[in-house]
């Protein structure tokens, strides 16, 4: 258990790469069409991920208890981006390769339809970046 809150927490060093995950919900979708922003991003004073960190992967997942339909973006630096759907649940991608490890980066969640559901919908989300301390 401690483990697994010192990976949703911070920075960790798996391997040769090093890697910051967080863990957060959104709050409640309420509108159709209406973007619900999530932000990750180390704390400020995390040294772990020092401003020289370069990002070498990004891993996302997104999950909700409801029927309805949400479209997700995840994005890097604001909602305007650079972004990347999650196609399903997850998106493994190396769009960002080369930016900023601290981010921050943001899970857009948008309710596209209710289906059988009513608000509000809450989102757990997942960020994990790898990156480099080296040179890009």
């Amino acid at each position: 258990m401690a483990a697994a809150l010192a990976l949703a927490a911070g920075a960790v060093q798996a391997g040769n790469g090093r890697a910051w995950t967080l863990d957060r919900v959104s709050q409640g979708l309420q509108a159709q069409g209406r973007a619900v922003t999530v932000v990750y991003e180390p704390g400020p004073r995390d040294a772990a991920v020092p401003a020289s960190a370069r990002i070498i992967q990004v891993y996302a997942s997104r999950d909700y208890d409801s029927t309805a339909h949400v479209s997700t973006r995840l994005c890097w630096g604001s909602e305007q981006g650079p972004c990347v759907p999650l196609e399903g649940r997850s998106v493994e991608t190396h769009a960002f390769d080369g930016r900023a490890a601290r981010g921050p980066l943001l899970l857009v969640h948008r309710v596209e339809g209710w289906g059988s559901d009513h608000p509000p919908v809450f989102v757990r989300g997942t960020v994990t970046v790898w990156f480099s301390l080296g040179l890009y």
